[in-house]
């Protein structure tokens, strides 16, 4: 006898565009969070698989832009920075991942985030300067850092415990996208 209403107990077929050797991969390593990888993955804009020279690898692209400004929130301990590191892991974009909660004060947090860059670009071409006071100077120093580069993720873990924060931090950061403007770079704050 034919129903009138759907059947839920079928398995619901969910787009992806992570190829899925990957998405399986991830969600063996991360149980439970099959729909937030692939939401996370939709945003970053992970789309497509590239052959590369190697038979036993290939590199995952994007054709989409990404958000220049993803935030990513949800309860403590539920398992936002463990989905973030190996979804970047997985996907082969520079990224830099910045605890924010190391850090004491903006000016540490700053110094920190540009030398996590640097170290993820594996840039010793482009020496940055060791002290960054104030976030037009940062903007400065990313900017030379990232001239060129193309896309990049940027990830400020635990932003919303930094220690001695300026007022205007957290709104100038939300901007970096835009103020940048690099195409191809997008930062994460995760709460």
């Amino acid at each position: 006898m034919l129903s009138r209403f759907p059947d839920y107990t079928a398995k619901i077929q969910r787009p992806t565009m992570l190829p899925e050797e990957l998405l399986s991969s991830l969600n063996e390593s991360i149980r439970c969070r099959e729909l937030q990888i692939q939401q996370t993955a939709c945003l970053l804009a992970v789309s497509r698989r590239i052959p590369t020279a190697s038979k036993t690898h290939d590199s995952v692209q994007s054709d989409f832009p990404s958000p220049p400004t993803l935030i990513i929130h949800g309860p403590e301990a539920t398992g936002k920075s463990l989905v973030i590191r190996h979804l970047l892991e997985a996907i082969e974009t520079p990224s830099a991942i910045v605890r924010s909660r190391e850090c004491i004060t903006t000016r540490h947090l700053l110094e920190r985030t540009l030398s996590g860059v640097s170290k993820a670009l594996g840039d010793a071409a482009r020496p940055i300067d060791g002290r960054c006071e104030s976030i037009s100077t940062f903007v400065v120093q990313m900017q030379r850092l990232l001239e060129g580069k193309g896309k990049f993720i940027l990830v400020f873990d635990n932003i919303d415990r930094q220690r001695e924060t300026a007022p205007t931090l957290l709104p100038a950061l939300a901007r970096l996208g835009e103020i940048v403007l690099l195409s191809g770079f997008s930062w994460g704050l995760e709460y």
